[in-house]
This record gives C-alpha cells, structure tokens and sequence, in this order.
C-alpha cells in the first residue's frame, strides 16, 4: 500500500486472501481512492472494507490483458509464417543477392539477422539456401573479402592512372617554368592536351564509364532485373518484355543481365520464389510497438499484410482504439469501443470484454480519473531488490521491516 499524496510506503501484507485483505483495509479508514489492477479478490475485497471508496482500474494492466487476449487470438489467425507477394524492398534485396559481390551480400545478410531476423526469415526473404546464410552469418567482420574489380573496373583504373601519370608530368614541368610549346616539345603531347592537364577542374575520370549507354533493352531494365530476382528464366523474361514491345534477342538479355551484375560468374540456378515470409512474432510485436520500432517488419510489408488479412487490421484498430477511449476522459466512449470489439466475434477478445463488464465501474473510474498504480509498482521493484539480498532467509516480518525502515530515511 502507497500514499499517492506522500509517494510513501503505508503497509505490506504478506497473505492475497481476500477475507485477509479486507481486514488489513479496514485498519486503514480513510482510505477513499483506490488503484488496482483487475483482481476480483481485491475488488472485492475493498468493497467489503471500503464501500464508498473509489475504485480505479490501472491503465497499463488494462492494456497489458487487452495485449495479451489479443496475443492469443493472433496465434490462432497465424499458425506460423504468412506469405505475401514480394514487396520493393525484398526485390531490391534479392537483387543483391543476384548481383552483388560477395562483400555486399554478407553485409545485407548479417545487417538483417543484427535486426532480429531469424534464419529461416532470411533465408525466405532473400531466396537463398540456409546453409549459405548461416556461412555468411558466422563470417566475421574482419573476414569480410575486400570488394574486387571486375576487368571493366581493372582497365578504368589502369587507364586512370595512366592519365594521371601524364598529367602529373605536364603539370611539373610547367611549374618549373616550361611554357606550353616546351612542354609538347619534350612529351609529344598535343598543345590541347597539355591545356587540358593544366587546367584546374581536370579529372583522370572517364566520363563514360559506369554510363549505361541506351539500347532496345533500356527501358525495360527495371522489369527484366525485377524478373530475375522473381527466379524467371530468360527464356521467360523474353517472351514477357516481347509483348511490351522489345525487339532485341533472348541472347541479349542474358548479356544484360551479366553486365548488371559486374561479376563474371553464372547467375544464381535456385529459384528465389515469387512470395515472401513475415514471421507472425513480427506481427503480434505491433500491439506493443509502433511499426516504427519494429525491425522485422517494413512499413510496405505491413500495408500488404493489411489488405490480405483484414482482420489483422481490425484487430489492430480495436487495440489502438482501446488507448485512445483511455485517454478521452468520456466514460461513454467505452462503451461505443466494446460494441464495436463485440462485433469481432473473438473468443479471446471476448473474454476480455466480459472482465471489463464484471469492473466496469472500476475501468470507467480509470478514463475519468489520472490515478494509476505507478508508485506501487516502483516499491514492488524495491521490495524485490531487497528480498533478493536477504538471499530469501528469514520471514516476512524482517522483510517488511526492512522496507519501512528504508522508506523513512529516502
């Protein structure tokens, strides 16, 4: 028992007997408000001890048991995993997988597993074999292969340097004093060449390379890797694309794609699958935490789960709506929110309704009044922290004492 007036402990009383409980309220009697949680035996307790008290139901134990009720009827909706179509996200990081460099598909993986992401999650996500994501998810980051150069990148970087060398060359000798026709003169290079060195804003760059030069595939690039990531066969992707008006070879797609991917190797046999697999424990998570906060669950992935599960969404509303009818101040409110849970037709939601209705006194005492049981859960924190160094010896008397006596002196 706390004073909501002192922020200090009253009492301690050992037995949840509710006759027990009655007798200890009633050494108290000026008790006229009361915060609780939904007990029954206290409930009935303190209205044998104190009939004309006041009764409020804690807020966080109310949507603590909505939570929970509501937990249970997810786990009957989904049984394990659900499947949804791929969504942007994942074909992106499929897309990774196809064609990124080694480095680049490690760090994807153990960033997705660093975010709460099961193997098994991975592994349906990215359409990779589970011995392969358990290999990339044991690697350590000191392991990691540098990222390497394609012949492409090797050649670019050669003639970079290359470039560079003879600028270099130019630019020392023109600060030594050489005039540009001295500088031809020696090098062989032409007069343009040599300005072009000199001048400030050069760059050894290429500006081509990187440059994806427009060809008949061009304006179906986002299509045929989006295809490929879905596990289609080129043979497949071609007589897609042919009917939106592509008039180049199967061959060429092939070509393509290899380019994309910047590495010579094959691509990837296995089939990624066209679904993707969200874990119900993501799910069951949003009736605590905005989607925000949630790792495992993408903001597109959830705006697909809404429309295939309707009721998921309904369920969602009623757990949001429950808070808010909380915080109106209007008893009235309570009442529009149960008929509306009602009408779910849930037998766990059910449940719970039916214990709102048994306090409904108490619950509706909570919206209007601002008295919770905040400071009594502080204290029972305390108690166990002192319980737990007593090393569980002794009785109750001693632990009591101990408490009150530490309540004095803070």
């Amino acid at each position: 028992m706390v004073d909501i007036q002192t922020h200090k402990l009253v009492d301690m009383i050992e037995s949840r007997e509710e006759s027990d409980v009655s007798a200890w309220l009633r050494e108290y009697p000026g008790i006229r408000v009361v915060s609780r949680d939904g007990s029954r035996t206290y409930a009935t307790a303190i209205s044998a001890a104190h009939p004309w008290s006041i009764q409020i139901s804690d807020r966080f134990h109310l949507i603590k048991g909505l939570n929970n009720y509501l937990t249970l009827a997810l786990q009957k909706l989904f049984q394990g995993r659900i499947a949804i179509p791929v969504t942007e996200e994942t074909r992106a990081r499929r897309n990774i997988m196809l064609v990124g460099t080694a480095a680049q598909r490690i760090k994807l993986v153990k960033e997705m597993h660093k975010n709460g992401h099961a193997q098994s999650e991975i592994c349906s996500i990215l359409g990779a074999s589970a011995k392969t994501i358990k290999k990339y998810i044991d690697i350590s980051e000191k392991d990691i292969p540098a990222q390497k150069q394609t012949a492409r990148g090797r050649q670019h970087q050669e003639a970079m340097d290359k470039l560079q060398k003879r600028a270099g060359m130019a630019r020392t000798m023109h600060k030594g004093g050489a005039t540009i026709i001295e500088i031809t003169q020696k090098t062989g290079f032409t007069a343009n060449t040599v300005r072009n060195y000199l001048a400030d804003d050069f760059s050894s760059v290429n500006g081509h390379y990187g440059k994806q030069l427009a060809g008949k595939l061009s304006p179906f690039r986002a299509e045929v890797m989006g295809l490929k990531s879905d596990g289609l066969k080129f043979s497949e992707i071609y007589s897609v694309i042919k009917e939106k008006g592509y008039t180049g070879t199967q061959a060429a797609i092939r070509g393509f794609v290899s380019k994309e991917r910047r590495i010579h190797q094959d691509l990837l046999s296995e089939s990624v699958g066209t679904a993707e697999l969200i874990d119900k424990k993501w799910l069951i998570r949003l009736l605590y935490q905005p989607i925000e906060k949630v790792k495992g669950i993408t903001q597109i992935q959830f705006e697909a789960i809404l429309s295939i599960y309707p009721l998921y969404k309904n369920i969602l509303s009623i757990a949001d709506g429950f808070k808010l009818v909380l915080k109106s101040k209007e008893p009235k409110t309570l009442g529009q929110w149960m008929a509306r849970a009602s009408a779910l037709d849930l037998t766990e939601l059910n449940s719970f309704i039916e214990g709102l209705k048994f306090d409904i006194d108490a619950v509706k005492n909570a919206i209007i009044y601002d008295y919770n049981n905040g400071l009594a859960e502080g204290f029972v924190n305390k108690i166990k922290v002192i319980k737990r160094i007593m090393y569980g010896r002794c009785k109750f008397t001693l632990l009591k004492n101990k408490c009150l006596l530490l309540n004095h002196f803070t």
